[in-house]
């Protein structure tokens, strides 16, 4: 009687490997476009922000030098979120010769991964209106109209309360609403002056932003004048926060939302504990090899300045 054949799947263990980290080229990771990334294995990492006054007080000859305090500000508590999954290969498969039939599936499981990166990532901007999704401890969207200050002072804004849509004169807002933003303690953060500004948008704004701040002159206008944005702010299309896309929660991304960002600026954090990773396993039992995929990550800001955000669907909005 024939032998069914032995160590078939160490045998394919290397091509499979090298199939599946193809998968994970077919994209590219677009968490270094956005955020700041960085590698940890703590399991829990917290950020707390403070702040120092917003001026040193006037004082005259020969008096007392006034003491200056620090404000403590909000924590943000960053915990990983673990992903994992396997796809099997029965030997049957390897008997048959099916071994396009094998790549693919061993590529399958590469390309899931990179998705799974981008979209769990992105969540961050597909719900940044969304009080069900909050990171920073004011415990508030990433874009909201009412951030509240650990000094007490007034609330702040990094979003439209009107959803303006993405239009040369509301990219000016935008700007200047960053420019003026403050810290928590009412000192003026002079964001957008010499730091590498961003509009980033979904596939749907790409000709819009683009038009807005790449053309030689001011676009759309009579008169042709210089444009300001010029040099001033790049554009970024996100391909991973778009109306087509949903994330790993199930929430589908936008055409019309639109975001500013100041990079060195903005507390947007990815953190790696473990990058995709890949094994391979033989389960005897049932003469299938399984191709296991593992990686455990955070994304989340940890405060929002150098971010402001808007709807732009026009509607009024307030959170």
């Amino acid at each position: 009687m024939p032998e069914l054949s032995t160590g078939w799947a160490k045998a394919l263990e290397p091509t499979i490997l090298e199939y599946t980290q193809d998968g994970f080229a077919e994209h590219s990771d677009s968490t270094p476009e956005v955020f700041d990334v960085m590698n940890s294995q703590k399991g829990v990492i917290r950020f707390k922000d403070s702040f120092g006054p917003a001026l040193i007080p006037t004082s005259s000859e020969g008096a007392a030098t006034s003491g200056l305090d620090i404000t403590d500000g909000y924590e943000t508590v960053a915990r990983p979120t673990i992903f994992k999954g396997k796809i099997g290969i029965t030997e049957e498969l390897v008997r048959w010769n099916q071994y396009d039939t094998i790549l693919d599936r061993a590529k399958a499981l590469g390309s899931a991964a990179i998705q799974t990166v981008n979209r769990y990532a992105n969540n961050v901007f597909i719900n940044a209106f969304s009080t069900s999704y909050t990171e920073y401890g004011d415990s508030l969207p990433l874009c909201s109209t009412v951030h509240t200050r650990p000094d007490g002072g007034s609330t702040q804004s990094n979003s439209s309360t009107t959803s303006i849509a993405l239009t040369e004169a509301n990219l000016e807002t935008a700007l200047i609403a960053m420019r003026e933003s403050k810290s928590g303690t009412g000192k003026t953060l002079a964001i957008g002056y010499n730091q590498n500004l961003v509009l980033m948008v979904p596939n749907a704004l790409d000709k819009e932003a683009v038009i807005i701040t790449g053309s030689t002159k001011r676009s759309g206008t009579p008169n042709n004048d210089l444009n300001w944005y010029s040099g001033k702010c790049s554009v970024y299309v996100n391909p991973w926060i778009g109306s087509d896309i949903t994330d790993v929660y199930g929430n589908s991304g936008s055409d019309t939302a639109w975001f500013t960002l100041a990079k060195n600026v903005h507390g947007l954090k990815h953190i790696w504990d473990v990058q995709p990773a890949y094994k391979v396993d033989e389960d005897e039992d049932k003469y299938t090899m399984y191709t296991y995929c593992y990686m455990s990550m955070k994304s989340l800001w940890k405060h929002w300045y150098g971010v402001w955000g808007s709807q732009g669907t026009g509607a009024a909005y307030s959170s």
